[in-house]
């Protein structure tokens, strides 16, 4: 069976979550009493993963505090660092000589439920074995999304024709299927040789090296990428107006007696390691 890694990066410097994220990595922001990142953490454990590497940066210190090495979530975490945010694709590559197998990337700030989905997601990556494949979400505007052309789609999967990051006026256009448009939700699965097409890709939008168009320059050059439209939630807390969202979505059908015991279980356990061992 196929080894699958977990990579996820959360270098970035959140200025849409400012003032928050000027003091407390974006990826801390509390969901239902735990950080982004351990929702993210937890989406590649039900994904069948138990190694993730962490790509952290400036100020992001208190990321490595939360997580540790990653045993009290049931992972081994280890760290690599992105000196200068020159865009994901650069970030993404910091990871080339860590990983020689397949591996899941999801983005630091990016919340998906149910987690299941990502299992659906490497499933089907592992089964068809294209170079990439990425979640997609349906969005009504395509404008501020990296979108995603379908070659062909039957259900909720299929290969892909073309990506763009973010296309505006008639280049957006060209991405709707019968009305609809998928994005990009921040979760990828990818064969190593994705490092070889992020290194040969040219700076793009906002002079950053884009994952999408690694993605494109690797469809050009004959390799398979395949789609997976998410039949779930993907709620981005890279700015105010989602962060604000998830929480009423979430909060309305709260339990919070289940979530209250859960943070003590893991509150107890943190606090046994440090008596047992010292911070």
């Amino acid at each position: 069976m196929t080894k699958v890694v977990g990579l996820i990066p959360a270098a970035g410097g959140g200025t849409r979550l400012y003032p928050f994220s000027r003091a407390v990595p974006k990826e801390m922001y509390p969901i239902l009493g735990k950080a982004v990142i351990e929702h993210s953490i937890e989406n590649l454990k039900v994904g069948g993963v138990s190694k993730i590497f962490l790509i952290v940066g400036f100020q992001k210190g208190a990321l490595m505090d939360y997580i540790g090495d990653g045993s009290f979530y049931g992972v081994d975490v280890a760290y690599l660092y992105q000196l200068k945010r020159k865009g994901l694709g650069h970030c993404i590559l910091k990871a080339r000589d860590w990983i020689g197998s397949t591996f899941v990337t999801l983005l630091g700030d990016s919340f998906i439920e149910p987690k299941e989905e990502l299992k659906d997601l490497v499933d089907y990556h592992l089964k068809e074995k294209p170079v990439a494949t990425v979640l997609l979400f349906e969005v009504n505007d395509p404008s501020g999304y990296g979108l995603v052309k379908f070659r062909s789609l039957e259900g909720d999967k299929g290969p892909v024709e073309e990506l763009f990051e973010k296309p505006t006026g008639g280049k957006a256009r060209e991405f709707g299927h019968g009305g609809k448009y998928y994005a990009i939700c921040g979760a990828y699965v990818f064969e190593p040789k994705i490092f070889d097409y992020i290194k040969k890709t040219p700076p793009g939008l906002k002079n950053e090296i884009q994952l999408t168009d690694a993605m494109q320059l690797a469809l050009k050059n004959g390799e398979r990428v395949n789609g997976m439209v998410l039949k779930g939630e993907y709620l981005d807390i890279g700015k105010w107006s989602t962060v604000l969202n998830v929480e009423k979505k979430l909060f309305d059908r709260l339990n919070i007696e289940h979530h209250v015991s859960e943070r003590n279980r893991m509150m107890e356990k943190v606090i046994k390691h440090e008596e047992e061992n010292g911070r």
